[in-house]
């Protein structure tokens, strides 16, 4: 691990790169871990990822809900269909509550790690959800 001629060349290439936003950006996920993405199935993008720590209106985050070591069920449009389908399982929380920027999202399944079971935009798939609340947290 000597410096040489070509290991400082490196080196300032590299800091170039942290000294843009993408280059910081693909770094920082790369350090951190956030652009890890586990193959759960699910349709949208964000499904086996990290959970976006999503600022609530009352105030709370997404990640202060998970402290409990259940999974989540936010949902941002208080859809009675799918507040029964959470209160089938003991380890998933409800929470209904808006977020200051939902990233066009109506609903979100989060498992008690963090990552993403199932996200659902406009009108969620309540039987999507159901499947994927089914896979995670055993059945109803």
């Amino acid at each position: 691990m000597r410096p040489s001629r070509s290991s400082r060349a490196l080196e300032a290439i590299i800091r170039d790169l942290i000294d843009t936003r993408d280059g910081a950006t693909y770094f920082a996920e790369r350090v951190w871990g956030v652009s890890l993405r586990y193959d759960l199935g699910g349709n949208h993008p964000l499904v086996g990822r990290s959970a976006p720590d999503f600022e609530l209106v009352d105030g709370t985050k997404l990640g202060d809900h998970l402290r409990e070591g259940k999974g989540l069920l936010l949902d941002f449009d208080a859809g009675a269909p799918l507040q029964a389908l959470a209160s089938r399982w003991n380890g998933i929380t409800y929470v209904v509550s808006d977020a200051r920027d939902r990233l066009g999202l109506s609903a979100l399944l989060v498992r008690p790690d963090g990552f993403v079971a199932w996200a659902g935009e406009a009108v969620p798939d309540n039987e999507e959800a159901a499947q994927a609340a089914s896979q995670w947290f055993g059945k109803a």
